[in-house]
């Protein structure tokens, strides 16, 4: 099932990209397959006044990160249409989005997967379940 790449409307998630660009709003992007995770969170950073926008694959991800030029992106490690190794290399070899900060998120406790991708140029990696203020510690440094 495919979803659209659409700002993220939720109660908890603040305003949407447009709104927020003009407004001076931090813009972040999570790909991610699952939607709750998107949702959770852009939950967990509308208090810090983040606008979280979502896609669901790797293809619409990079897609939505040379649109939206957001400041930070989370990415999943594993996903459908190319996956997150594939996503984080591809936003690295961009001219348009290889200067965008890329942490990972995963469920995946492979003792390799940090490593991997910090060879791939993520900044990091964070892991599911997500520890929310770990999460707001980890890309707080990229918001300038």
């Amino acid at each position: 099932m495919q979803r659209d790449s659409v700002p993220v409307k939720h109660p908890l998630a603040g305003t949407d990209a447009a709104k927020a660009a003009t407004a001076g709003a931090p813009v972040l992007l999570v790909v991610d397959d699952d939607a709750a995770m998107v949702k959770l969170i852009a939950g967990v950073l509308q208090h810090l006044g983040i606008t979280v926008v979502g896609a669901y694959d790797a293809i619409q991800g990079f897609a939505r990160a040379v649109r939206q030029q957001p400041r930070v992106i989370l990415v999943d490690w594993h996903m459908p249409a190319g996956g997150g190794a594939q996503l984080v290399r591809t936003l690295q070899g961009s001219p348009k989005t290889h200067e965008i900060p890329v942490v990972v998120i995963t469920a995946d406790t492979a003792a390799s997967l940090p490593a991997a991708a910090t060879a791939l140029g993520a900044k990091g990696v964070l892991h599911k379940p997500l520890d929310p203020q770990l999460l707001v510690e980890t890309i707080t440094p990229f918001l300038g």
